[in-house]
């Protein structure tokens, strides 16, 4: 389906006028998630600096390292995928809307506070198409094997202004089946290539047949190349009960309401 530039940059421009109240502290919080502050201290004992009153008595025996200097660290960055769930049952939902629809405005928001962040970041959707079905036969039969396609709403290297397009175009995505866990198996495998130091995969689903032991498989995976794993479920309390950090949004408000901000300050102690 084709979408003229203007009714996507006139969509995009109203979601983001939907501004739940209380999305600072989201900000803030998932701002101190992303990048840590800049760490100042003192190294103490030296030669030469700033005087170190507590060495004083050090300076009466006749030591001459009664100095202290600043120490700065510079911090650490992050990279940031949002995975959305793109499959047909995305397409159901309440009164708030479809569940598609909701992922759109959480991943609108989220890309805002990304950009705001100065955090490199991308947006991709999956699903399976009718091509995408391999059988692997084994001793046993036949299996069916569901290839994920890759949504690219927003790659790495586009802008956020660039990519207005596409992720105003993410509501009119879902269709088809659900490749869960190679589509996140993939997308672990393609944050992992990233130079940054802080890794962090979002995943925007219903979590509707997940199997919580291939969840917990790809989470083993995600801690052994040093990937985060942040689960929101999108209208469906499944996502809990399959992954570890997971939270549930019915809603654009739930975006800046309490579990959801317990769940980032809970990950940055992690």
């Amino acid at each position: 389906m084709r979408v003229s530039r203007l009714v996507c940059d006139k969509q995009y421009a109203q979601v983001l006028s939907e501004v739940p109240q209380g999305l600072g502290v989201t900000r803030t919080n998932l701002q101190r998630l992303l990048r840590s502050m800049d760490c100042v201290g003192w190294s103490t004992n030296e030669e030469s600096g700033r005087l170190n009153r507590k060495a004083l008595v050090k300076f009466a025996a006749g030591s001459a390292n009664i100095f202290s200097r600043r120490e700065y660290k510079e911090a650490e960055t992050s990279a940031v995928s949002i995975l959305i769930d793109c499959s047909a049952s995305m397409n159901d939902g309440n009164t708030n809307g479809t569940r598609i629809q909701l992922a759109q405005r959480v991943a609108i928001h989220l890309s805002k506070i990304l950009q705001q962040s100065r955090v490199p970041f991308a947006v991709t959707g999956f699903q399976t198409s009718s091509g995408s079905i391999d059988t692997v036969f084994t001793e046993n039969g036949g299996v069916h094997v569901q290839r994920p396609v890759f949504i690219p709403f927003k790659t790495w290297r586009q802008s956020l202004q660039q990519a207005t397009a596409g992720l105003d175009a993410i509501d009119y995505a879902a269709c088809s089946g659900t490749p869960d866990y190679s589509a996140l198996y993939n997308s672990l495998d393609d944050l992992s290539q990233r130079q940054e130091k802080r890794k962090i995969l979002f995943v925007l689903t219903d979590a509707e047949g997940y199997l919580p032991d291939h969840m917990k498989h790809l989470q083993s995976l995600a801690d052994r190349v040093g990937i985060t794993i942040v689960a929101i479920g999108i209208q469906s309390a499944d996502v809990v009960r399959c992954f570890v950090n997971a939270v549930s949004v019915s809603d654009l408000s739930d975006l800046a309401g309490a579990s959801f901000n317990q769940l980032l300050k809970a990950v940055r102690r992690q």
